[in-house]
């Protein structure tokens, strides 16, 4: 072939001819990346601008109403029934509220007289509702003087609490300064003991037609107290008298107890009076830590939960809780 039509002189080996074309592709590549890097970030942009930000991530939620849980406590199968309000949120601290039924009931009888579970709906707090101990028979708490199976075998009601809250804690959370407990008859007895005892839990405890039995009672620290009481109540009567049925013993009176408490929240010895009809009402407000001690006695009304129509106590504990949690 004549060699007027090649215009660039042949390589002189394959190797040579390698290394032209790498040359030349090193080049063109050198050459065309600014264009790629501009490319890409236009791409970038252009799908950063065209994707909607994701909405923040919604606060879970618990079903509301009532259920029935189950745990060991001590060695003992115990159970409780919790009651959450509609729509609550397991992230938020949330306060929580203990109701101890009477002797021969149980939770879900205690959520029946009560109505607590409906206060809880209106202001966002969590109800549990335990039950007794009993093998077989009626249910009961150990209340240090009272009463029946659980007094008999010294069942560990703190630690049937501790378990309870170790429960709740892995669903919701709970605050810490926001823990109350309220009780009838002998779990009256059982909110003044654990007063006694787990001052470090509780903020404030509501007894019901029940007294302070629990001696020594050495809280670590001072504990709301609001107390609720019928003048005519013979099974625990509120002058003291009658008979404890575990003890044979007569029961102290409330004013006993209740003075206790003021003496146990350093509170000042000027209470606030007021009578509402039948209703007495004595407050005890300039207490150790915001604390306070308040007595309401309604004047014709025996060995119950006062009824609404005559006094609404679930609301006015729930009042009170609210006021005094812990500082």
């Amino acid at each position: 072939m004549p060699a007027r039509f090649f215009q660039t002189p042949l390589p002189d080996s394959i190797s040579d001819l390698g290394r032209r074309l790498n040359e030349s592709i090193m080049k063109r590549l050198f050459l065309a990346l600014p264009f790629v890097i501009i490319a890409a970030a236009w791409t970038a942009c252009s799908l950063a601008a065209e994707t909607p930000a994701l909405p923040p991530t919604a606060a879970p939620t618990v079903p509301a109403g009532d259920s029935d849980r189950s745990i060991t406590a001590s060695g003992m199968q115990r159970s409780y029934l919790l009651h959450v309000p509609p729509g609550f949120s397991a992230t938020a601290p949330a306060a929580l509220v203990f109701m101890f039924h009477g002797l021969a009931e149980d939770g879900f009888s205690m959520s029946v007289v009560t109505g607590m579970s409906e206060i809880a709906d209106a202001n966002n707090f969590l109800v549990v509702y335990p039950n007794g101990t009993a093998a077989p028979g009626p249910l009961s708490w150990n209340a240090g003087g009272c009463c029946g199976y659980a007094l008999n075998n010294q069942v560990d009601e703190s630690e049937f609490i501790r378990e309870i809250l170790a429960d709740l804690g892995r669903s919701f959370t709970i605050d810490p300064k926001r823990v109350y407990a309220a009780g009838f008859s002998n779990g009256a007895l059982l909110s003044y003991r654990l007063g006694c005892e787990m001052s470090d839990t509780f903020a404030a405890i509501a007894p019901v037609a029940g007294i302070l039995s629990q001696n020594p009672c050495r809280p670590d620290r001072p504990v709301s107290v609001i107390h609720f009481h019928g003048d005519s109540d013979v099974s625990v009567p509120y002058r003291g008298g009658g008979m404890n049925p575990s003890t044979g013993l007569p029961f102290p009176s409330v004013d006993r107890g209740i003075a206790a408490w003021v003496r146990l929240n350093g509170c000042a010895d000027s209470p606030q009076r007021e009578q509402l009809g039948i209703v007495s009402h004595t407050a005890y407000t300039a207490c150790r830590d915001g604390s306070a001690v308040e007595l309401y006695v309604v004047r014709g009304v025996g060995h119950l939960w006062p009824p609404p129509s005559i006094l609404p106590a679930s609301q006015i504990i729930w009042d009170f809780f609210a006021a005094h949690p812990k500082t």
